[in-house]
């Protein structure tokens, strides 16, 4: 799970990013799923588009027509590890972005033990970057613990808290390894995110100091 939106790691150089096409696919995914959900950021990302619109149309480049950018997207979206198939069924609490990555609904996600409570489905692990989908019980507090890196988080069911920040459907959580937290999702709804990391998570507080001295013998 992750930090506070407006914290130490802020979200803006992501939307930036993503206006500029220049983020990996997965977090591509996630911001856009973002936009889709939430409408808080949407009109910085329209600014940054229109201004690096107006850069390009000020260069002696060919301009891209709105349908061939939407056929290079299309073929990204379903090209290769990225993406697959439209499914049959769609889920209602899933984005387009996500599904296209996801093929299933959220109930029909092959789940897998995580810890007492937790449950996680592994998208993509390669190159340092990890794309996770985690569900978790109502009341339930994962271990303490700070990040190695960047990680993003992407509420889609229910909600949670860490003490920092409260984070709802459609909002983005960010932590880096300034944040050092305990998320506890709703203890009526549970929380099911999809996150994207770019570094391991290290487990701090009591349990964190009990296998750091497991590992010193």
């Amino acid at each position: 799970m992750a930090g506070r939106e407006g914290g130490p790691a802020p979200i803006r150089p992501l939307l930036a990013g993503y206006a500029l096409g220049s983020l990996e696919p997965f977090m591509h995914a996630l911001i856009e799923s973002h936009l889709i959900l939430s409408p808080k950021n949407r009109d910085f990302v329209r600014a940054m588009e229109e201004a690096a619109g107006a850069e390009i149309d000020g260069m002696s480049v060919p301009s891209m027509p709105h349908a061939a950018r939407d056929e290079v997207l299309g073929a990204i979206y379903a090209g290769s590890w990225y993406g697959r198939p439209r499914p049959e069924k769609i889920d209602p609490d899933v984005p387009e972005p996500l599904m296209r990555l996801i093929g299933r609904e959220l109930d029909d996600i092959p789940w897998r033990f995580y810890g007492p409570g937790l449950r996680e489905h592994c998208l993509h692990e390669d190159e340092g970057v990890t794309a996770q989908l985690f569900k978790v019980k109502p009341g339930k507090a994962l271990p303490q613990h700070t990040h190695n890196g960047l990680e993003v988080t992407l509420v889609l069911r229910g909600s949670y808290g860490d003490g920092v920040g409260a984070y709802r459907r459609g909002d983005v959580a960010i932590a880096d390894e300034s944040v050092d937290h305990r998320p506890v999702a709703d203890p009526r709804e549970g929380c099911v995110c999809f996150a994207v990391t770019e570094g391991p998570v290290r487990l701090t507080g009591p349990v964190g100091r009990l296998i750091e001295l497991v590992l010193r013998r």
